[in-house]
């Protein structure tokens, strides 16, 4: 008995169990849903201090993300959509008040489930120690095989062939390249790079710029970042033992390039210890002292001379065209050759800026290179950036050259910074926008590199400026004429000793990249433009050390180590650019409230906590803005990305009298901030918010708490681009009353409306019920919607026909539209029918040209089937598929309509054909009497 007891009892047990669990969904069906919230609560947390991590990896290191954490990523959006849905469900079943045994079973098993799912992607979340890992390193291979205008010529072919034997040759471990400047170095030694590289010598290069100063740290970075090592260690020391470690234990021959020594450089210091990498590792410097290379111990020097004459002549009829060949010409340009001594700098430089110049410039040329003659070679290269820079044709190109020489040596020089100092300058002037600003630097660059003055950059939007030209452009800069004083990049450790007379004019002065901590009380009186970027010792900046400096009109700080900004920042009245960019200490900014003609202000990567009346910024770790005031009236450019907890741009209490906001404002750009839930709160119900009245485009990406773009009584009378991504709109037209009725067009120029990603938009204007007969978008030309799951149509029949203009329709991945256009109210319905009825009927989107209609499974008809057949006497092109229930035959009435005007085109000809026969008859009748 005990034995079948026991037996029994174990039946019994596992027969209980599933009946136990199974009936546990439906007694715990409230409580598994309130647990399943909840837990998912403590999961969002979770992915959001994920998701700050990976943005920070991503805009601030450039790292990519990990693919299990990506993969975590979209685990919990998919259960977000889950959770979602089940709460939906919740609702409807709590709205009808009574018991569904099935559905309770069901969603009390699904939220069970989703529990033990959400438990495990807590603890795999919890687990990640980081979220990226560094980028495959930029092959410095790809850069050298990109030798923009090298010319090998037979005197240097010998110098490449020299060093490739002895690169080849064992016993060879250090190779120096020497040569005054401007004869082709460089250019030289990326040329044997890349014959190295295909000719499997080495499996990688590395190449760093050494220049005057030597910084052993920024060194041991280019190198590491090109050879995908990652240091985070301090200290020179340590990292010299680590990237050593690196060069002696890989498996792919690294060939190391130093780029432009000045003087020698301890390679073991850096981390190359050449003894313990004879079979990994081989450098070779560049340098224009031969001692150097001697110092060095370089175990084979080659020596690069100038050109011959025949190959200095070639070069320069390459760059400055035919003319040097017509018999007028000849004998002055090989004279101008001449002059030049074989220098390929010179000539290139020279041979730019005399193509297509006047005889009479070519001969004036000459007499001043012919003043030159008794001065060494440098001062002949001078002479010749000298002279090119004289024949720029306008001031604004000559001084978007000498900005150039602002930054550091052979630094790669952003587009866009170079456009906000000339702008901040006051130079760009005529430019409306920063759009026409950057395509004015843009072209003013091109010309630059055409004439052999600036070379490109490592990235497309960069240029570089060439050692010899920057020295030459610093030269040309401190003139008093210019008054430019660049200090850039020299390693100073305090401010550099200067007399009294030289600030008292200087108007541009950059001490970009030193380790300047301290600053001291100067006079700038005519001081344009201070740059003291990469300084990162520079912890704070004197409370009156501004004071002086009222004609400051760009200020650059950014990646310093400053925490406030200084009270005398007030009397920087003509203040324009501000750039304050990853200064990852600073909080307060409060003096800024005073800068009433500031253009453009940079704050990325800023974690700002104090602030003026005004808490708006351009800002990475923003919380809720709020704006009482416009402290801002010229700034023209806005961008908020990852503001992780900003809830509005615009918050005003009712009793605050409408006050005007960035009126000069063209481009805004919101991106990525979670918790935004209105772009502009006003709760004034009579009076109009006036704001963005200059705006031009609006980009919204990643909001996805974002409900709508606009509420009433708010317009943006000028927006020509509106473009909606990945954000969480209802509608882009909204009013949340029933009774607020929007009595005007809020955009009544846009041009452009472009939709993408939005799960949750139903309309495109809220409800009909709730708004007045008014049509909107009556300027629109383009339309684009794309993967927008719940839109159920797009517009009411009334507003279709009012879109006179629009002429480019694209609709696609909308899973539930079920039509274009939709029926309205009975009252309109009927309205449109009388209409139909009659030869006045106006057809919806009068003037399309182009139709595109892709991916829409529930599309059953284009419009409600009262309407009369579309005429798009206009329509050029159209695309109709993936649309398995339109039941309206659209493309016969599109073909139809095509037949139609073609025979009624055929028509007209024939009538036109008529009235000559006609009219030729009467003349013969005319003529005979």
């Amino acid at each position: 008995m005990d034995f079948l007891s026991a037996i029994t009892g174990v039946i019994f047990d596992h027969a209980w169990d599933p009946i136990r669990r199974h009936s546990g969904y439906l007694i715990s069906y409230k409580r598994n849903i309130n647990k399943l919230v909840t837990k998912f609560d403590e999961l969002d947390a979770l992915r959001k201090d994920v998701q700050r991590k990976v943005d920070a990896a991503i805009l601030e290191r450039l790292e990519d993300v990990k693919d299990v954490v990506q993969t975590w990523l979209k685990e919990v959006d998919i259960m977000e959509k889950e959770v979602k849905r089940i709460k939906e469900k919740v609702s409807v079943i709590s709205n009808k008040h009574f018991l569904h045994i099935g559905l309770h079973y069901k969603l009390g098993k699904e939220a069970a489930n989703h529990i033990n799912t959400i438990d495990a992607l807590l603890e795999d979340g919890n687990k990640f120690g980081s979220v990226s890992h560094k980028r495959p390193p930029i092959s410095t291979t790809d850069s050298l095989l990109y030798n923009e205008g090298f010319v090998i010529f037979d005197s240097r072919k010998s110098r490449v062939k020299k060093i490739l034997e002895a690169l080849k040759n064992e016993a060879v471990h250090s190779i120096g390249l020497c040569g005054m400047g401007g004869v082709g170095k460089t250019m030289l030694v990326k040329d044997v790079a890349k014959q190295a590289k295909d000719q499997r010598l080495f499996g990688e290069v590395v190449m760093v710029t050494v220049s005057q100063n030597i910084d052993l740290k920024r060194i041991q970075t280019v190198m590491t970042e090109s050879l995908g090592l990652h240091l985070s260690e301090v200290t020179e020391e340590v990292r010299a033992v680590k990237l050593a470690e690196r060069l002696a234990t890989t498996q792919n021959k690294i060939l190391v390039i130093l780029d432009d020594l000045w003087e020698t450089l301890d390679l073991s210091k850096v981390g190359i210890r050449l003894s313990q990498m004879v079979a990994t590792c081989k450098v070779v410097i560049t340098t224009r002292n031969k001692d150097v290379c001697k110092r060095m111990s370089c175990e084979e020097i080659v020596e690069l001379v100038t050109l011959s004459n025949d190959e200095s002549w070639r070069l320069f009829a390459s760059i400055a065209g035919d003319v040097v060949e017509f018999p007028t010409m000849k004998k002055l340009a090989q004279n101008i050759v001449k002059e030049c001594a074989g220098l390929p700098l010179a000539l290139v430089v020279l041979g730019a800026a005399l193509k297509g110049q006047k005889p009479e410039n070519w001969k004036t040329v000459l007499k001043l290179l012919k003043k030159s003659m008794e001065v060494d070679l440098s001062e002949k290269v001078f002479q010749s950036i000298k002279l090119s820079f004289d024949f720029l044709k306008t001031e604004t190109e000559k001084s978007c050259f000498l900005h150039c020489c602002l930054y550091p040596e052979d630094w790669d020089i952003r587009k866009e910074e170079l456009m906000h100092l000339m702008v901040g300058g006051d130079i760009l002037i005529g430019d409306e926008t920063l759009n026409d600003a950057q395509g004015r630097v843009d072209l003013l660059l091109d010309q630059l590199k055409a004439r052999g003055l600036l070379l490109q950059g490592s990235f497309e939007s960069s240029v570089r400026m060439h050692d010899v030209i920057r020295d030459a452009a610093i030269q040309i800069g401190a003139v008093a004429d210019h008054a430019f004083y660049a200090r850039a990049g020299q390693g100073l450790k305090k401010w550099p000793s200067t007399t009294e007379s030289d600030m008292q004019n200087c108007r541009r002065l950059s001490l970009m990249r030193n380790d300047i901590e301290d600053l001291p009380p100067m006079q700038y009186p005519k001081l344009e433009m201070l740059i003291l970027s990469l300084n990162e010792r520079l912890s704070s900046i004197p409370e009156m050390f501004f004071l002086h400096m009222g004609s400051l009109m760009v200020l650059d700080l950014s990646f310093t180590g400053i925490e406030s900004l200084p009270k005398s920042l007030f009397c920087l009245t003509n203040l324009r650019v501000l750039n304050l960019r990853d200064c990852r200490y600073l909080k307060d900014i409060s003096h800024i409230n005073g800068l009433k003609r500031l253009q453009i202000l940079i704050l990325i990567c800023c974690p700002v906590s104090i602030v003026p009346e005004v808490r708006y910024v351009i800002s990475s770790e923003m919380e809720t803005v709020a704006i009482l005031a416009d402290p801002f009236p010229a700034l023209e450019d806005l961008t908020i990305q990852n503001c992780q907890e900003m809830s509005e741009i615009i918050s005003l209490p009712a009793s605050l009298q409408a006050p005007c906001f960035f009126q000069r404002l063209r481009y805004l750009t919101i991106e990525s901030c979670p918790r935004l839930t209105h772009l502009f709160s006003y709760k004034q119900a009579i009076q109009p918010l006036q704001c963005l009245e200059s705006l031009q485009t609006l980009n919204l990406r990643g909001i996805q708490s974002l409900q709508n773009v606009l509420q009433p009584f708010i317009r943006l009378p000028n927006l020509k681009d509106l473009h909606i991504a990945d954000c969480g709109v209802r509608y882009v037209v909204s009013s949340e009353t029933e009774t607020v009725a929007i009595l005007a067009d809020p955009f009544p120029t846009l041009d452009n409306l472009q939709i993408r990603n939005c799960e949750e938009m139903s309309e495109i204007i809220s409800p009909p019920t709730s708004l007045q007969a008014q049509c909107f978008f009556q300027g629109l030309r383009l339309l684009n919607i794309f993967d927008c799951p719940r839109l159920t149509h797009l517009f009411s029949y009334k507003q279709a026909i009012s879109m006179q203009h629009l002429s480019e329709l694209y609709i696609g991945n909308c899973d539930v539209l079920g039509v274009v256009i939709s029926k309205e109210n009975e009252e309109e319905a009927s309205s449109n029918t009388h209409v139909a009825d009659h030869e006045s009927y106006n057809c919806p989107f009068p003037n399309l040209r182009i139709l595109i209609l892709v991916n829409l499974p529930q599309l059953t008809a284009f419009h409600h089937p009262i309407a009369p057949p579309v005429e798009w006497l206009h329509l050029t092109s159209y695309n109709i598929h993936g649309c398995p229930k339109l039941q309206e035959p659209l493309e016969e009435q599109i073909r139809s309509l095509h037949a139609r005007m073609e025979k009624k085109k055929a028509g007209s000809v024939k009538g036109e054909e008529d009235e000559g026969e006609e009219d030729e008859r009467e003349e013969e009748e005319v003529g005979d009497l």
